[in-house]
C-alpha cells in the first residue's frame, strides 16, 4: 500500500510540473520586461505601537531597462538593470517566476531561509515569484495565481515575509522583517508593483507588529531616456548573471534551510561574487567558482 501511495504521489507531482502554463499568464510575465520611468512610493498608514510615529512618505523616481534573462516556458527571468546618474548602470533586482513551483524559499529574518513545500493541489495553477538581491542571491520569494479577469492581468501573492528594504536597511533598527502581500498588475502604459507591508520587530518574547505600510511603485514605458549604458551593460555581464543565477536556484533546490553569515545588504559574498566576474572566466567554471562562493557564505541549519 505504501509503495502504490508513493507512486501516486510522485505521478501527481510529476504531472503538476508537466503542465504547460497559461499562455495569458506567460505574456502578462512577459509584458513586464522593457524600458520604464519608475515611481517608488512608500507611505506608512498606521501605528500599531502608542508611542510610535509614522514617518516621512518615501518617493523616488529612477529609469530602469527590464530585459528577459531566461525563458523555458514554464519559468521566465527578468532582469532590473538600474541607470543611475552619469550613465552608471546597477545590476538591481531579479524576478524568477516558476509555474506550479512546490518549493518556495522563504525568508525567515535574521539572514536565513526556509523551504516550505507545497502539496501539489496547492501548487496547481499557481506561479512562485523569487525576488534576488544584486548578486542574484534570493531575498524573497512567494507564491499565487495571475488573474486575467476583464482584461486586467494582476497576480497577488501569499503573505512573505522579506528582509528590510534598502531604503530603511541602515536607518531603522525598530523592525528586522516586513510581511507583506506583492500584487504585479499589467497596465495601459506598463505595470505596477502594489505593497501592502506590515512592520514586525522579531521581539525573542514575540513577533510585534511596528506599523502598517503602502507601497505602489509604478513602471511608466519610456522611449525618450537613454538605455544604451543598460543595454551594453547587459550585453557583457548577462552570461555572467545567468549562471550565478542557475548555480543559486541550484543550492535552494538542495538546502532545506540555510542562512548568509555576512549582513544581507553588506555582505562580502557580493564582494567575492564580483571577484569571479572580474576573473573573466568560461560558462563552467564562473559556476564552479560561484559555488565555491555560496559555500563559503552560506550554512545550512536545522528547519524550524
Amino acid at each position: 500500500m505504501k509503495s502504490i501511495l508513493t507512486l501516486a504521489l510522485a505521478t501527481s507531482i510529476a504531472s503538476i510540473h508537466a503542465a504547460t502554463p497559461p499562455e495569458a499568464d506567460r505574456q502578462a510575465i512577459l509584458g513586464m520586461a522593457g524600458k520604464f520611468k519608475v515611481h517608488f512610493h512608500f507611505q506608512e498608514t498606521a501605528a500599531f505601537q502608542k508611542d510610535y510615529e509614522l514617518k516621512k512618505a518615501y518617493d523616488e523616481d529612477a529609469h530602469e531597462l527590464v530585459v528577459v534573462a531566461e525563458d523555458k516556458g514554464d519559468r521566465i527571468s527578468l532582469q532590473h538593470l538600474l541607470v543611475v546618474g552619469g550613465g552608471r548602470v546597477v545590476h538591481h533586482w531579479r524576478q524568477v517566476w516558476t509555474f506550479q513551483d512546490t518549493r518556495i524559499n522563504e525568508f525567515q529574518g535574521n539572514n536565513a531561509w526556509n523551504t516550505r513545500q507545497l502539496t501539489p493541489e496547492e501548487a496547481k495553477g499557481t506561479w512562485s515569484q523569487l525576488v534576488t538581491q544584486v548578486d542574484n542571491s534570493p531575498r524573497y520569494e512567494s507564491w499565487g495565481k495571475w488573474n486575467h479577469e476583464g482584461g486586467a492581468a494582476r497576480w497577488t501573492s501569499a503573505e512573505t515575509w522579506r528582509p528590510l528594504p534598502r531604503r530603511e536597511h541602515t536607518k531603522r533598527k525598530d523592525y528586522d522583517v516586513v510581511a507583506g502581500v506583492n500584487s504585479q498588475i499589467l497596465t495601459a502604459t506598463g505595470w505596477m508593483h502594489e505593497q501592502a507591508n506590515t512592520k514586525l520587530d522579531l521581539d525573542p518574547a514575540g513577533s510585534k507588529a511596528i506599523a502598517r505600510e503602502a507601497g505602489l511603485n509604478t513602471y511608466v514605458r519610456d522611449e525618450q531616456f537613454d538605455f544604451s549604458p543598460a543595454e551594453k551593460f547587459w550585453a557583457t555581464y548577462r552570461d555572467f548573471s545567468n549562471a550565478v543565477a542557475s548555480v543559486w536556484l541550484d543550492v535552494a533546490d538542495k538546502e532545506k534551510s540555510y542562512r548568509l553569515e555576512d549582513d544581507i545588504e553588506v555582505s562580502n559574498l557580493r564582494d567575492d561574487i564580483e571577484e569571479v566576474r572580474k576573473a573573466k572566466l568560461p560558462e563552467p567554471e564562473i559556476r564552479e567558482k560561484a559555488l565555491d562562493v555560496i559555500k563559503k557564505h552560506v550554512r545550512p541549519v536545522a528547519a524550524n
